[in-house]
């Protein structure tokens, strides 16, 4: 996938060349991944579009061609979808979004006490010591980390969290710690996440308040790239 973005890849073609029926590769991908061969190619497009948008004059049009879209209304519906944005918006937003102004959103919310309406989560983060960072903490609807979070919050390194559980059977809990060493360009283009920790929830009909913990780890081939733009993340949202 990886060396072949921009072809027409489909899920024939991708089983074929693991040598497996497509029901075997899906399922087998989706236990070594965590998501599905789709989304994950879709990530892998969409990174790399972020890329291009920020580090060169390309068109948009040119973009899409080039990671494989071939209408440029699904290529913009797509990307907004994962990114948080639109490909203009996502252009534009290192002009809008100043790293003074990024560190002034999260001192805020850091020293505010947010109050949650509704049902919550709590749970543990936990991990290695280094880097020193920012960890993010979301939930997720679509069963995978995609789009803007259902609800979040940002911490410094690790810790207890709590908040807002989605009403579904099931839903997906991400962390990601972004070093303190990064620089505002990488944050706003890349999320330059060093450490991760992901999660499928089961909300127990019975009502029993499970407590998560997430292990953070390294960042492995085999997962897709996290293609959120900073303002979709919590607290920057708004």
């Amino acid at each position: 996938m990886k060396e072949h973005l921009a072809e027409p890849l489909d899920l024939d073609g991708l089983a074929q060349v693991a040598a497996v029926s497509k029901f075997h590769f899906v399922r087998v991908f989706d236990e070594t991944t965590g998501t599905t061969p789709h989304h994950f190619l879709s990530c892998l497009r969409i990174q790399r579009a972020k890329e291009l948008l920020l580090k060169s004059g390309t068109p948009i049009t040119e973009v899409c061609m080039e990671v494989g879209y071939n209408s440029l209304g699904t290529f913009s519906t797509k990307f907004s979808e994962l990114v948080g944005l639109s490909p203009q918006e996502f252009r534009a937003m290192p002009k809008r979004l100043t790293a003074k102004q990024f560190a002034t959103v999260i001192w805020r919310y850091l020293s505010s006490r947010k109050k949650i309406s509704g049902p919550t989560i709590e749970g543990v983060v936990e991990g290695p010591g280094r880097p020193k960072g920012f960890t993010f903490v979301g939930t997720f609807t679509k069963g995978v980390p995609l789009g803007v979070p259902f609800s979040g919050t940002v911490m410094i390194g690790h810790g207890k969290f709590c908040i807002e559980r989605p009403a579904l059977p099931e839903f997906h809990l991400l962390a990601a710690l972004m070093p303190l060493s990064a620089s505002f360009a990488e944050m706003a283009a890349n999320l330059p996440i060093s450490l991760v920790a992901s999660l499928r929830v089961q909300n127990d009909p019975a009502g029993a308040a499970a407590k998560p913990h997430l292990h953070l780890r390294a960042l492995r081939p085999t997962d897709p790239p996290i293609v959120l733009a900073l303002p979709a993340l919590p607290p920057l949202r708004g």
